[in-house]
């Protein structure tokens, strides 16, 4: 990215011309592990961060994501931070502490997708983007700038358009690729949702001090930490650069999880080598019961509907056709399918692999695709009424008249 802009060097959230002298005339480089248990001590100390089995594992998680912002680039695809829960459970708060420490971030909850684009591509940084509930609202401004998110996961992610130059016009790409952390009280869209590691807040008790903490309090030691941070990143180009090839740091785990997943477990594991005794177990476990709580997230509602009504119909010994699986849907749920047509039930379904045959002149789903549903639920963790096993248990049909149916604030990494 371009050096700094005045405003922003001017700011309290970058390198400090200090940090930037002392790092130029040859001061040795921050402990790495050191400049970690900081960063955890700071998450702990301002953010409730839920029960105590949890909270060790995402305030790693929070403090490693900061060290990525720093160290994105050498990694194909950046995780984003999804930031749900609750009014008032500490989500604004989580940016306040981010802001602090994420290299330049760039806090906005009503930016449009255009001014959005070109100031990442101008500047480049970490997005904090409050209030991203909006994304699932209709309207073409929501939509641009969600394609902007979606483009951004990945290293080359672009918004493509049309400047003007002279009499004419040409298209110019402008990059996108970078760190994000989304804050919604509303799930976010289905592929959004896919390119982020969820981070689930919870709302301090009465006679939790942290909500109470002002955050700059003591500005000194953000300063440090941001400078540590800045000389950190620099100083260790070859370390970093080795470990988008660390595989060896995940445990099993399916193709996006493990995209999301690797950098994270791969600075973990980098860190541990280096003095942060049990940060790497500590981090594979989290990750693991995260994607295993996440799971049910990654089909969406309207699809996981269509499926359970299909499982049902041919459990049943129905072939349904989409028109009467719509109609099905309808029942259940008229609203959300209020639109729909037949030939949109038959897309969706076409997703898992369930196509359609005709039979005497009518295009139905038989019950060969009861086999295809058994490994939809295994994929994709829905509850479709099949044992692990594949036998089908009893159900009752729900509309008889259509067809059936770290504890406390202990930091981890710890030597």
């Amino acid at each position: 990215p371009a050096e700094p802009s005045s405003m922003q060097a001017r700011s309290l959230c970058g390198w400090s011309p200090a940090g930037r002298r002392a790092w130029l005339d040859g001061a040795p480089a921050p402990d790495a592990v050191d400049v970690f248990q900081r960063v955890c001590a700071q998450v702990a100390a301002y953010l409730e961060l839920g029960p105590p089995e949890t909270a060790a594992g995402t305030t790693a998680t929070l403090a490693l994501w900061v060290f990525l912002t720093y160290l994105y680039s050498v990694f194909d695809a950046v995780p984003y931070l999804y930031i749900g829960g609750p009014l008032a459970s500490g989500k604004s708060r989580v940016f306040e502490v981010l802001a602090r420490m994420v290299f330049r971030p760039l806090h906005s909850s009503s930016m449009t997708g255009p001014c959005l684009f070109r100031t990442l591509h101008d500047r480049g940084g970490t997005l904090l983007l409050d209030e991203a509930e909006r994304l699932r609202q209709p309207g073409p401004e929501q939509s641009e700038l969600l394609a902007m998110l979606l483009a951004g996961y990945k290293r080359g992610g672009t918004a493509t358009r049309l400047e003007p130059v002279g009499d004419t016009f040409r298209p110019v790409e402008f990059g996108v690729y970078g760190p994000k952390a989304l804050a919604a009280i509303n799930n976010l869209p289905p592929a959004l949702a896919s390119r982020c590691i969820p981070i689930r807040m919870f709302r301090a008790g009465p006679d939790s001090p942290k909500p109470r903490r002002r955050i700059d309090a003591e500005p000194d030691a953000w300063r440090r930490l941001r400078d540590d941070l800045h000389a950190l990143a620099l100083s260790n180009g070859l370390a970093w650069l080795s470990l988008p090839a660390r595989a060896d740091a995940c445990p099993p785990m399916p193709g996006r999880a493990y995209e999301l997943w690797q950098p994270l477990l791969s600075l973990a594991a980098h860190l541990e080598d280096h003095g942060a005794t049990g940060l790497l177990a500590l981090m594979q476990a989290h990750a693991l019961a995260s994607i295993d709580a996440g799971q049910e997230d990654q089909t969406p509602d309207i699809d996981e509907t269509l499926l359970r009504l299909l499982a049902e119909a041919l459990r049943a010994g129905d072939q349904p056709t989409p028109g009467e699986i719509l109609s099905r849907a309808q029942a259940a749920d008229g609203q959300g399918f209020r639109t729909w047509s037949a030939r949109g039930v038959a897309e969706h379904l076409k997703r898992y692999g369930l196509v359609t045959r005709k039979v005497r002149g009518r295009k139905v789903y038989r019950v060969e695709h009861l086999k295809v549903l058994v490994q939809v639920q295994t994929a994709y963790s829905v509850d479709l009424g099949f044992t692990p096993a594949g036998n089908v248990p009893p159900r009752t049909p729900t509309c008889p008249q259509a067809f059936p149916e770290a504890p406390g604030d202990a930091l981890p990494g710890g030597t």
